[in-house]
């Protein structure tokens, strides 16, 4: 039963989240905040807003009451921090703006009252993580969560929830890149897995 309220609380959050980044509500906020509006602070006000989400669905997790699921000790634990550091790894390698992510850069731009010039989001990147998977920020945090040596019920079920909604919401996402991209992108689908590298066929 805690499982299932660990599990819908979550399943809360990804459906706020979806909804609050889908391009509809985007065009809804533009629409409201203006466009100059839109650009400076939309990127922060989500980021802010999903956060609190997080933060809340965290808290209420924690207040739910727990159980030892499994502790690895001594040498059991070296395979599990060995994948957990290939996971870091993967999201070192992989190149992104955090200030730009979170959206501080394109407030500093609108407080400098510089114009919206292009970023790197504006071209398809390729290179290093995402020559691996197409989503290598999604891979290494899953391998994070997945590899903890030491579990409880209640963080087993909330590292499977994230990961479940890291993987569906890359269907999502690459629905935007397609139409954003077009065929560019979809060459590099056919070229890239989704999350899990693992050689095609008629690839060595």
């Amino acid at each position: 039963m805690i499982t299932l309220k660990i599990i819908a609380a979550w399943a809360a959050f990804a459906l706020f989240h979806s909804v609050t980044v889908s391009e509809p509500y985007e065009r809804w906020a533009r629409c409201g905040m203006g466009e100059s509006r839109f650009r400076a602070y939309h990127r922060l006000l989500f980021t802010l807003y999903s956060a609190a989400a997080a933060a809340a669905v965290l808290l209420y997790v924690r207040s739910l009451p727990d159980a030892p699921l499994y502790r690895l000790d001594g040498w059991l634990r070296l395979p599990f921090h060995g994948v957990q550091i290939l996971g870091a790894g993967l999201l070192l390698w992989t190149p992104w703006d955090l200030k730009e992510f979170v959206g501080l850069r394109q407030w500093e731009r609108h407080r400098k009252g510089e114009g919206e010039t292009v970023v790197r989001n504006d071209r398809l990147f390729t290179g290093k993580g995402y020559s691996l998977v197409r989503h290598p920020l999604y891979l290494g945090c899953s391998l994070l969560l997945a590899f903890h040596p030491v579990q409880t019920r209640n963080s087993a079920a909330t590292a499977a929830a994230v990961i479940a909604y890291f993987y569906i919401g890359t269907f999502f996402e690459e629905r935007r890149l397609v139409r954003k991209f077009g065929e560019v992108y979809r060459e590099y689908q056919r070229r890239v897995p989704r999350l899990f590298p693992l050689p095609r066929r008629g690839q060595i």
